[in-house]
């Protein structure tokens, strides 16, 4: 089944971490990958504003995950180590996705999900360098196992941005992540994403 969605507002901040802190919080099995040659931990944000699962029109919502890098064969995945969502998001729970409802508000200029712990404001500061944020092709989340899901990513015209006041990730520091540094922001206006449902499951690793 196709998962069809426009997207608004999509920001990135990473934090530079290491393969070890990366590692730990992962399933057994999993490799870190360097992003642009460095180990990041990301907080995504984002509104999906409409969509379509199948032929069944979705209503909107905003989501925040959490998600580290790792080797997939002979790609780079994104693995998921948190995912959150407003209300209506959450009939992915339907589909095994591993999602919860938190109260999460997303638009240009500031992320908050206060009861999270979140809060990140920032002004886009003009075009960005180009990245391997926001190509990676495959998605991975753990689900009694692994399940991995194939993303087919629109245009997206990434702008640098920069912190405007304090950044607060608790998730991230819940996960024994430092955030000693200011994340590096990148913030797409407009993006869209198609992808393959339900995630298919992965044999156990070694």
């Amino acid at each position: 089944m196709l998962l069809r969605h426009a997207v608004r507002d999509l920001l990135l901040a990473s934090w530079e971490t290491d393969a070890e802190r990366v590692a730990a919080a992962l399933p057994p099995g999993f490799t870190p990958a360097p992003v642009d040659g460095r180990h990041l931990v990301t907080v995504a944000a984002l509104r999906w504003r409409s969509g379509r699962l199948g032929m069944l029109p979705l209503v909107p919502f905003s989501q925040l995950n959490v998600r580290v890098y790792v080797e997939h064969g002979e790609e780079t995945a994104v693995f998921f180590l948190a995912l959150r969502t407003t209300l209506p998001g959450l009939g992915g729970a339907l589909l095994g996705i591993p999602i919860r409802a938190a109260r999460i508000r997303v638009r240009a200029g500031l992320v908050h999900a206060g009861g999270l712990g979140v809060t990140i404001p920032f002004e886009p500061r003009g075009p960005a360098e180009p990245s391997e944020l926001g190509h990676h092709a495959v998605g991975l989340y753990e689900a009694a196992g692994v399940r991995a899901f194939r993303i087919r990513r629109g245009e997206a015209s990434w702008q640098r941005a920069e912190p405007t006041g304090p950044v607060r990730a608790d998730p991230l520091l819940a996960l024994g992540f430092s955030l000693d540094e200011p994340p590096a922001l990148r913030y797409a206006e407009r993006a869209s994403f198609e992808a393959e449902l339900p995630p298919a499951r992965l044999p156990p690793r070694a």
